[in-house]
């Protein structure tokens, strides 16, 4: 009975974990891909959307930045790897377009950010920056019509 009980554990074991393994690998810059919404928070708040192609590439975007001294309004460009456990990594290229309010950096010279990403669903990728002196953390959310809350 206990050798049967043990052999029946073994199995629904190697079930489980074999088919978590399948589960959590496979993923590429191809699960990235349409446009999403952005929120993040940290040393600077800020939302927008941005477009990525399937291919690793932000192809367009816009985002609105606050950091409690500048706000500004500026369009986006980048790219991103993903690895097959869905880890990955994002640049974005933020061209100031609109200066709200103090000083934001100079058209001709785009700020570059850099961050983590962990592919979660189709629909959501959580965001954490990795630039020194930089707290930023966030959300992007495939955006589908019809428009609701998915979550």
């Amino acid at each position: 009975m206990k050798k049967g009980l043990g052999m029946a554990l073994i199995v629904a074991a190697v079930a489980l974990f074999g088919s978590m393994g399948r589960a959590g690998f496979g993923f590429s810059v191809k699960n990235v891909r349409g446009t999403y919404a952005s929120t993040f928070h940290g040393t600077i708040d800020g939302t927008g959307v941005l477009t990525a192609d399937g291919a690793g590439n932000i192809v367009a975007g816009t985002e609105t930045v606050n950091d409690g001294t500048n706000g500004c309004v500026g369009s986006l460009k980048g790219s991103y790897t993903v690895n097959p456990d869905g880890t990955g990594t994002l640049t974005i290229h933020f061209t100031t377009t609109k200066t709200l309010f103090g000083a934001c950096p100079s058209p001709s010279n785009p700020m570059l950010n850099n961050a983590a990403i962990v592919v979660v669903s189709d629909r959501k990728i959580e965001v954490s920056g990795t630039d020194l002196d930089l707290l930023e953390s966030g959300t992007l959310t495939k955006q589908r019509p019809p428009f609701r809350d998915f979550d």
